[in-house]
């Protein structure tokens, strides 16, 4: 009934956060999936498993790997110009949809080893369909080296982008149709985002109101 629904509504309101992913047994980490450029001919590695060390009693997880901007020969001048990324997001499944109306912000419980991350959101695009869509709202998520912190990201922070460029035109983000959420790390020209290891650690991600 629509009652139903709007007490479902008015209730986010009056809470003040929402857990929306935890990453705390081996099923918690079926719902991402990792990514990394060999797909397309390059050499960075990347996983996700459970934390062999507890903080607090409490399971959390990894995501770790090796950064390479090295590509393929079979590859190099053909699918890909330039290497160097990797990264995590969640399964799409068709019709889905996180919904985060009524909050202001995320909040990532991490443990950052001082790299350069990026938060990203994919909404639906009605006009395009949702797969074959290119449109990502991207923040940057910085966290302090070997702390664990819990990093808020105000969602007019993040930025609409269309295959890794901003778009000018100002836009709005639909809080209701996120298609997903992910995290990802690209090599660049500072110290923090040249090649090598690297390492984030998570315990939870949640929507949260920042602003009461």
């Amino acid at each position: 009934m629509a009652w139903k629904g709007l007490v479902k509504q008015a209730q986010r309101y009056l809470d003040k956060e929402r857990l929306l992913y935890q990453f705390a047994s081996a099923e918690d980490l079926t719902q991402w999936k990792v990514f990394t450029d060999r797909e397309y001919g390059g050499q960075s590695t990347a996983e996700l498993s459970l934390f062999s060390e507890s903080r607090d009693g409490t399971a959390t997880a990894s995501f770790h790997g090796n950064m390479s901007v090295e590509i393929d020969e079979e590859t190099e001048g053909k699918r890909m110009q330039r290497s160097g990324f990797a990264g995590l997001r969640t399964e799409e499944m068709e019709g889905q949809y996180m919904d985060v109306e009524g909050y202001d912000a995320l909040a990532f419980r991490m443990r950052s080893d001082g790299r350069k991350y990026i938060a990203n959101l994919r909404t639906a695009n009605w006009i395009v369909g949702e797969e074959n869509s290119h449109d990502v709202w991207q923040a940057f998520l910085l966290g302090r080296k070997g702390a664990w912190q819990e990093v808020v990201l105000p969602m007019d922070r993040f930025l609409l982008t269309h295959k890794g460029r901003l778009v000018e035109t100002r836009s709005e983000m639909n809080p209701h149709r996120i298609v997903s959420l992910g995290i990802s790390l690209a090599a660049g020209g500072s110290d923090a985002e040249k090649t090598g290891p690297f390492c984030l650690d998570l315990e939870w991600i949640k929507a949260v109101r920042a602003q009461i």
